[in-house]
């Protein structure tokens, strides 16, 4: 069992406070067609930052 950060496109406002803050290169990106964030579940340290700042409440830990 391990955790991964979701998005929920619902609720994410594009502002990307999350890519800023990402320790992790290339784990969270922006997607210009939606104006949403993507997080690569491959790149994904699951540190929660991203959970934490997210302005939104977007971005959750789900368990794999």
């Amino acid at each position: 069992m391990y955790f991964k950060a979701k998005v929920d496109k619902e609720k994410c406002n594009g502002c990307k406070i999350c890519i800023l803050s990402c320790p992790e290169p290339n784990a969270i990106k922006f997607d210009p067609s939606s104006k949403k964030i993507e997080i690569y579940e491959s790149r994904c340290k699951a540190c929660k930052i991203c959970v934490v700042i997210c302005p939104k409440q977007a971005i959750e830990l789900e368990e794999k």
